[in-house]
């Protein structure tokens, strides 16, 4: 079914064009206009559901895109005759923007009905429901959720604003679905996975729309189609970054069906058109022109799958046609590596069905998930398995309980150690591990990925400040003149270097005694990993892979705390090059439930400086129970769910209680302290002030106090705010700190600013769920290959200059 309200804004410059695709796309809302200048006076008035452009401009049309308009669907018009336009468009999405092309010169019926499939947003008629009930199941959660609208292939759910959200993120698959009306059984499903899912607000309602498909027969546990890249631009962007980031998985169609990892290269030459893939030679399977090959490789925690022909073979290897469309596939949400000769891991369990003991050495591996090869002709493993007493065997030949599940399992043809009969690939979730396993795991991981990064914890503190010296990285409380602050900042270094596993981790790169970079990443709340002080030094030319290198293994190692489910990153909108970089990906990750983005202001008060404030303020007092269920319904009601789970804002954890104590043990502090100013029928204002060990966050971001105001507009809001700021101020003087931080809206800077904060600076605060962080890395990758390749073409373009 076409959706009429579709609103679609066409830009290019020929009108005989413009009015072709304003009579195929017709009855829709359209608007066509010829130059980016209209199409931005357009977009700033009122932002359409697509875009068609001519491909021309792409590169700087999407930066247009990205600030007025980022969540459209954009479409660019591209003859395959104009080699540098595709050249182009295949550059920018392998920097990791989304689009789709269409040929302009296909006859008119043909492009008429290519664009009418993209504009078409599901393949089946959906038929509004009332009265239907849907559950499901989801990590062992059983979950309810009245049922919108169906179709031929799933479901529209509507979910409250207090329904576990983060659960859901596109592509978790989901149990035993059914639907039923008054208690009556209307449809029953195997299974499904999440599509899609975006807050809902309407005559004061808020909910979550969630998109269900339905699982197809045959569909495996491990593997989740979640889409079909028959785009030759995208295509070429994908298999671009794939032979960049690794080996392709070959196999052949018909014959000798074993897959081998075979290195490969993207041959591209002067005619964009007609790119090519060169292979090195398989071991144990041979090609001939003609041949049908299966090509499969992982990017950023999805699997890839396409069929190429074989174009000719050469000495050393053969050519392969570019694959025509990419069947993508939901795999995992984190990176595995494969355990080395010099570090051997193995599991050892006794199988619940058979109680037979089983030992087999580890394929590849990470403190979530692992995998080994077992024979399917004497050994039953099947998918679902549950195992309580799992050991897994450390490279020191020590032993580490845990339990395990498994969630994949497949025949895998290409592996003949051990003379298996029916050799399959057994994949599984690690469940309780204990911190000791986890760590080595983690270790062995910085090592096989990065061999000159290493534990930042035990560096001497003066090395890591000389660092941040030479990076110019200031910060108001801790200036680099020597002082009192750099025996607080040692203390803080030492006692986080020794703190106990997940509270704070700090990675290093060293190239022999220099430090050359630096990052750090701490648990700001019980369920949120904030990554801060990145720093590599100027003079390396190395410095885009440095710093790709810390960013990954900091989010990483997030990843392997299996009670962690948020990411979160700070940085100052004033400073171009961040903002414009983590800005963009912000905006292109947007998705309501598992990000946000959030724009504050930095104002300090220097207690050396007085607090400026009037007479007859309204009383303050602590947050009592009761206030703490109101702010917690109060960010529920406002469809907050991110911020609500990200920052502890639920009333059993509102004041840190859970962090506290984690943190008290290794003699640090972290909690929250809760202010109110009393109205009418309810907090008129709440203030809540965060507390930390000084040092935990060099700009002390996690000892800010911020405001949380249900009416603005309140005639006694104002004084409200500044009796709590005041309370703020007495609050971290008795404390005995330095300073007063407030992270504060924009409307909120001037009664600030009026007591005797100074502004400092507009932050950007980005919040991402954990898993959708392989999408951050895949973009942050695109971006640093960028910069490399354009530092790499420098001394080329002065030569040539020259």
């Amino acid at each position: 079914m076409v959706a009429h309200d579709q609103s679609i804004l066409i830009v290019h410059p020929d009108p005989m064009v413009r009015a072709g695709l304003v009579a195929a796309l017709a009855p829709r809302q359209i608007i066509a206009v010829s130059t980016r200048d209209d199409a931005a006076r357009t977009l700033a008035e009122r932002v359409p559901d697509v875009v068609l452009a001519d491909a021309m401009e792409a590169r700087r049309f999407i930066r247009d895109l990205d600030r007025l308009a980022p969540r459209a669907m954009r479409v660019f018009l591209c003859p395959k005759s104009q080699s540098d336009a595709m050249r182009e468009l295949v550059d920018v999405a392998s920097e990791g923007h989304e689009f789709h092309t269409v040929d302009p010169t296909l006859p008119v019926d043909e492009m008429s009905r290519n664009l009418s499939a993209l504009m078409r947003q599901r393949s089946s008629r959906r038929i509004p429901t009332v009265g239907l009930e849907a559950s499901f199941q989801v990590d062992g959660l059983q979950l309810q959720a009245q049922c919108l609208n169906v179709g031929n292939e799933g479901f529209l759910l509507k979910l409250p604003v207090d329904a576990p959200i983060e659960r859901l993120p596109p592509g978790t698959r989901l149990f035993d679905l059914r639907v039923e009306r008054s208690g009556k059984m209307v449809l029953r499903a195997v299974g499904g996975f999440v599509r899609h899912i975006g807050l809902e607000r309407s005559q004061g309602d808020a909910f979550f729309r969630v998109g269900v498909q339905m699982e197809r027969p045959g569909a495996s546990i491990g593997y989740v189609e979640l889409a079909t890249l028959d785009d030759r631009v995208r295509v070429l962007a994908v298999l671009r970054r794939a032979v960049r980031q690794g080996l392709l998985q070959c196999t052949l169609v018909q014959g000798v069906r074993r897959r081998e990892e075979l290195a490969a290269s993207l041959i591209e030459g002067e005619d964009a058109a007609r790119p090519v893939l060169r292979c090195e030679g398989p071991q144990h399977w041979s090609v001939t022109a003609g041949d049908v090959v299966e090509v499969v490789f992982d990017l950023s925690g999805k699997s890839y799958r396409g069929f190429a022909a074989v174009l000719r073979t050469e000495p050393s290897g053969f050519l392969l046609s570019l694959p025509r469309s990419l069947s993508v596939y939901h795999r995992r949400s984190s990176t595995r590596f494969r355990a080395g000769e010099d570090q051997p891991f193995a599991v050892s369990f006794v199988s619940p069905l058979t109680q037979e003991r089983i030992i087999h050495p580890v394929m590849d591996l990470h403190s979530v998930g692992l995998s080994f090869v077992y024979d399917a002709a004497r050994e039953v493993l099947p998918a679902g398995l549950v195992i309580d007493d799992f050991m897994l065997v450390m490279p020191d030949g020590t032993q580490a309980r845990c339990s395990a599940e498994v969630r994949d399992n497949a025949a895998l043809l290409d592996h003949t150690a051990g003379g298996m009969a029916r050799p399959f690939r057994c994949g599984v979730r690690l469940l309780n591990v204990q911190p000791e396993a986890r760590e080595a795991v983690i270790n062995a991981f910085i090592q096989a990925r990065c061999p000159q990064v290493r534990d930042g914890g035990a560096e001497p503190f003066r090395n890591v400040w000389d660092l941040a010296k030479t990076v110019h990285m200031f910060h108001p409380d801790y200036p680099f003149e020597e002082g009192p602050h750099m025996q607080v900042l040692e203390d803080a270094h030492r006692k986080l270097g020794e703190a106990g596993e997940g509270l704070m981790r700090t990675f290093v790169y060293c190239d022999g005694p220099k430090l050359l970079g630096h990052i750090s990443g701490v648990r700001t709340h019980s369920r949120t990993w904030m990554i801060q002080h990145l720093m590599v030094l100027p003079t390396v030319r190395r410095g885009e892979s440095i710093s790709r290198d810390l960013s990954s293994l900091c989010v990483d190692y997030a990843e392997a705390q299996e009670d962690l489910n948020y990411l979160r990153i700070f940085w100052r909108i004033q400073n171009k090059w961040p903002d414009r970089i983590f800005g963009w990906i912000a905006r292109s990750m947007a998705s309501e439930g598992l990000t946000e983005l959030r724009n504050l202001n930095y104002t300090r008060l220097s207690f050396t400086q007085p607090l400026r404030t009037r007479k007859g303020l309204p009383p303050v007092r602590p947050a009592t129970p009761e206030d703490l269920r109101w702010l917690e319904a109060h960010i529920r009601g406002r469809g907050e769910v991110v911020r609500l789970l990200a920052d502890d804002l639920l009333a059993s954890e509102a004041q840190l209680q859970t962090l506290s104590a984690r943190y008290a043990k290794d003699g640090l502090r972290r909690g929250r302290s809760i202010f109110v100013v009393d109205g009418e029928q309810g907090p008129l204002a709440l203030a809540l002030a965060d507390e930390a060990t000084p040092g935990l966050s060099w700009p002390e971001m996690t000892t800010g106090f911020s405001f949380v105001v249900p009416d603005p507009a309140h005639p006694r809001a104002a004084e409200a705010r500044e009796a709590l700021a005041a309370r703020c101020v007495e609050h971290y003087r008795e404390q005995g700190k330095r300073s007063a931080l407030a992270l504060v809206q924009d409307d909120e800077v001037e009664g600030l600013v009026a007591l005797g904060f100074r502004w400092h600076c507009r932050v950007a605060q980005w919040t991402v769920h954990r898993r959708v962080a392989r999408t951050w890395h895949m973009l942050m990758a695109a971006v640093f290959e960028r910069l490399q390749n354009r530092a790499a073409r420098k001394p080329e373009d002065g030569d040539r200059n020259a």
